[in-house]
């Protein structure tokens, strides 16, 4: 059984977060499951907190938060070779479209297209 963890969610469209307890996620073959020990909130984030236009044109919720985040490697999927349990890792989880032109020339966090992490 997976024990619970907090995570600062945007559950609904409009203004405001709300912080939850949600089952700790397993790790499928290509990912890495952190314990998170410190967690980040930045500008796109108080964007949604807001919920400007940018966040109600391109944020689907519900969605968890903070995807600046550092802490220690709990598991790994069977496939991951480049870091172990216990190891320390810190990770900025943007997904880019690995198409457009900011891409294509290293300006990943300019992408038309990117997402933040949407679990």
């Amino acid at each position: 059984m997976a024990l619970p963890m907090k995570a600062l969610r945007k559950t609904k469209e409009g203004p405001g977060w709300s912080l939850e307890e949600m089952l700790v996620p397993s790790a499928s073959p290509i990912e890495v499951l952190v314990r998170v020990k410190a967690a980040s909130i930045c500008g796109t984030d108080l964007r949604v907190y807001e919920w400007d236009r940018w966040s109600a044109e391109r944020i689907r919720p519900p969605v968890t938060l903070g995807h600046e985040f550092c802490g220690l490697v709990e598991r790994v999927g069977r496939e991951v070779t480049a870091v172990r349990p216990g190891d320390f890792v810190s990770a900025k989880m943007h997904i880019n479209c690995g198409q457009c032109y900011q891409w294509r020339v290293g300006e990943t966090l300019l992408c038309q297209k990117i997402e933040c992490n949407r679990h």
